[in-house]
């Protein structure tokens, strides 16, 4: 992976968007002229409760990116979607609340599943959950893994931000 690839960056879960929001780093994201990839469940995870922490700062970054910023829909999202926007038995709430919990992880494979890189700096998946890595353990397909920590890491060794790290 070198600073002159133009492959994506995709969030594996809604961990690393607050995690740089907090710390200030969000705008280094369009300087690396990437594109960000951002799947429908990890969208609704940052922004579908505007009291987390950071939602309206995520709502406010992903307008402001455009089409730097590649929304993705899944059929996990979809199914969700259907999910809430009807009247549910409690076995269906039951179901609603199960798909929730994992759902973020599980539409990035998705994804990344449907798209199938041939490099391992094809991508960078970008994650805080520890269950992003075992979603990968068996894949038949390259895929480079990095904790926002290590992220902002190789973003200061790319000269992008080298405050980066100490900001997290």
């Amino acid at each position: 992976m070198t600073p002159a690839s133009r492959e994506p960056i995709i969030i594996a879960d809604a961990g690393p968007i607050p995690r740089l929001a907090a710390a200030g780093l969000l705008a280094m994201l369009p300087q690396l002229t990437r594109r960000i990839v951002l799947v429908d469940c990890v969208e609704d995870e940052l922004v579908g409760d505007e009291t987390k922490p950071f939602a309206i700062e995520s709502r406010n970054w992903i307008e402001s990116e455009g089409t730097a910023l590649l929304r993705v829909p899944t059929v996990i999202g979809e199914g969700i979607r259907s999910l809430r926007a009807r009247e549910r038995s409690l076995e269906e709430e039951a179901r609603l609340k199960a798909s929730l919990r994992n759902s973020d992880e599980l539409a990035l494979r998705e994804f990344v599943d449907f798209w199938r890189p041939d490099e391992t700096s094809s991508a960078i998946v970008l994650y805080e959950d520890r269950k992003v890595p075992n979603l990968f353990l068996e894949v038949d397909y390259p895929v480079t893994l990095m904790t926002t920590r290590a992220f902002a890491r190789t973003m200061a060794s790319w000269g992008v931000n080298l405050d980066a790290p100490a900001a997290l």
